[in-house]
C-alpha cells in the first residue's frame, strides 16, 4: 500500500511539475465545471492561479480544509482547499473573508475536485486575503432527490463541497458506507446520507441527536464525493460541522412549553 501511495505521490508531483508555465487564472466554476466527459475536473494535476472566493468553513484536523463558494454560481461554485502546510492557510483565514491564490495545485480524489495548498507539489504557493466580513450565502436548500444513494452524479455534482440543507427528514440506518459513519437520510421516497465525522461536537462516529428514527427539521452541512470503485463505493454525503447543523424536530413536551411561553408573553403586553 505504501508503494501505491508513494508512486501515486511521486506521479502527481511529476504532472505538477511539467504543467508549470502554464498557469492561468481561473474560477472555481472554471475548475469544477464539466459535463461533457464525466464530473471530474478538466485541470486533474495543473497548477494555476485562482480567483477563489468566500471561506465558509474551515475544519482544523492533521490536514485542515478551507471550503470556498463563489456566491456568483449556485451551482458549480465551491471547492475545499486542504491544508498540508501545518494550519499556514487554515490558521490564518475567517469565514467571510474572500480568499485567492498563487501557483496551487488542482487534483480529484476519489471523486472530489481539491486545491491543495502544498509546497511540496508547489513551492510557490501563495495565498491572499481579499476582503474580510463579507455576507456568507444562505445553504442551498436542495433535497434527498439532489444526492440520492444510489448515486446520480448529474444530480449532485454540481453541489459538491457547497454548504446546503435538507428539510423534513427522517435519520434511518447508520453504518453506512466504506466506514462505519455513514447514515441514511430519508425524505420521502428518496435517500441522502449523511455523516458526522467532522462535526466538532459529535464525540463519537454519529452526532447525539442522530440515531435510526430521529425526525429532522433540517440538516446542514457540506456536500461531499466518495468515489472508490475498486471497493465499490460511489456517492454524496452531507458533512455536518456542529450541532446547529442538526436541528430535530421538538419533543411534543417542548412544543406545549413553547405555546404557553407565547401565550404568557402575548398576555403580559
Amino acid at each position: 500500500m505504501s508503494r501505491l501511495v508513494s508512486a501515486a505521490t511521486v506521479g502527481l508531483a511529476l504532472l505538477a511539475f511539467c504543467t508549470r508555465g502554464q498557469a492561468e487564472l481561473l474560477s472555481i466554476y472554471d475548475i469544477q465545471y464539466n459535463t461533457s466527459d464525466g464530473d471530474a475536473t478538466v485541470y486533474h494535476g495543473q497548477i494555476h492561479d485562482v480567483v477563489g472566493g468566500l471561506v465558509t468553513h474551515v475544519h482544523y484536523s492533521g490536514r485542515s480544509r478551507v471550503w470556498l463558494r463563489d456566491p456568483d454560481h449556485p451551482t458549480w461554485g465551491a471547492i475545499v482547499v486542504k491544508d498540508w502546510e501545518g494550519g499556514e492557510l487554515a490558521d490564518n483565514v475567517e469565514v467571510g473573508d474572500w480568499v485567492s491564490f498563487q501557483n496551487i495545485l488542482i487534483e480529484e480524489f476519489r471523486g472530489t475536485t481539491l486545491l491543495q495548498y502544498n509546497r511540496n507539489w508547489s513551492p510557490d504557493i501563495a495565498f491572499n486575503v481579499d476582503s474580510t466580513g463579507n455576507d456568507v450565502p444562505l445553504p442551498t436548500l436542495l433535497t434527498a432527490a439532489d444526492l440520492c444513494v444510489p448515486v446520480d452524479h448529474s444530480a449532485s455534482e454540481p453541489y459538491e463541497s457547497m454548504m446546503a440543507m435538507l428539510e423534513d427528514v427522517t435519520v434511518g440506518q447508520l453504518d453506512q458506507g466504506h466506514v462505519p459513519d455513514n447514515y441514511e437520510l430519508l425524505q420521502g421516497d428518496y435517500m441522502a446520507w449523511g455523516t458526522d465525522y467532522i462535526n466538532v461536537d459529535a464525540g463519537g462516529p454519529y452526532h447525539p441527536f442522530i440515531y435510526p428514527g430521529a425526525e429532522l427539521l433540517s440538516i446542514t452541512g457540506a456536500i461531499e464525493q466518495y468515489t472508490n470503485l475498486d471497493e465499490g463505493w460511489d456517492h454524496y454525503q452531507l458533512l455536518t460541522r456542529f450541532t446547529g447543523d442538526i436541528v430535530p424536530v421538538p419533543e411534543p413536551g417542548s412544543m406545549c412549553l413553547l405555546i404557553v411561553g407565547g401565550l404568557l408573553a402575548r398576555r403580559r403586553r
